[in-house]
């Protein structure tokens, strides 16, 4: 059985606790609207306005995280399209191939079942602060996933998501150098 309390909690003295500035808030806040206007296009996010805007602000606010603790511009794309033109990891902009996995506190993070990229996972909370919790190779993020974790029953069914467990795994770092070497390190 996987329990936050068993499965989260013992690690999070490694967590770096972000608060992310009230006017980048809102400014995601803004960005997020219009991602879900256009979401509401494609046919996979018409099913609930709500689940859709939460999903969203949560993501984007991890990376707004990402930019206060590591001092880089540009992880957030604030552009808005279909969403065939942005599936890919999301710190290619700032010459990574590295994703940004964030979950509301209490939750288990997302992943695809199959990872080909690292991923920083990270926890929302109170939604202004980020705890970033580590980087997960894609060995990591495949062997430490069930799909037990998975609440929503529509995305259990699709069968391609799974919810990670596997936090005590995942690599501390304090600044894109350190990012930059445990990815290396991997390769």
């Amino acid at each position: 059985m996987y329990t936050y309390d068993s499965h989260i909690k013992p690690f999070s003295k490694q967590f770096k606790r972000i608060r992310v500035s009230k006017q980048k808030i809102s400014k995601i806040e803004d960005l997020v609207q219009r991602i879900v206007e256009e979401k509401q296009k494609e046919s996979h996010h018409q099913i609930d306005y709500k689940s859709t805007y939460k999903r969203f602000y949560t993501g984007l606010l991890g990376e707004a995280a990402l930019e206060e603790y590591l001092g880089v511009e540009g992880i957030i794309d604030w552009s808005v399209g279909a969403s065939a033109a942005y599936h890919q990891p999301d710190l290619k902009s700032i010459g990574l191939k590295v994703g940004v996995k964030t979950v509301e506190y209490g939750l288990f993070p997302v992943v695809f079942k199959k990872s080909y990229s690292p991923q920083i996972i990270n926890i929302s909370w109170k939604k202004e602060y980020v705890y970033i919790c580590g980087l997960a190779t894609p060995e990591i993020l495949q062997q430490y996933q069930s799909i037990d974790l998975i609440k929503d029953t529509r995305l259990r069914a699709r069968g391609t998501k799974t919810g990670f467990y596997g936090f005590e795994y995942l690599k501390s770092f304090d600044s894109i150098e350190d990012l930059k070497h445990l990815i290396e390190k991997k390769q």
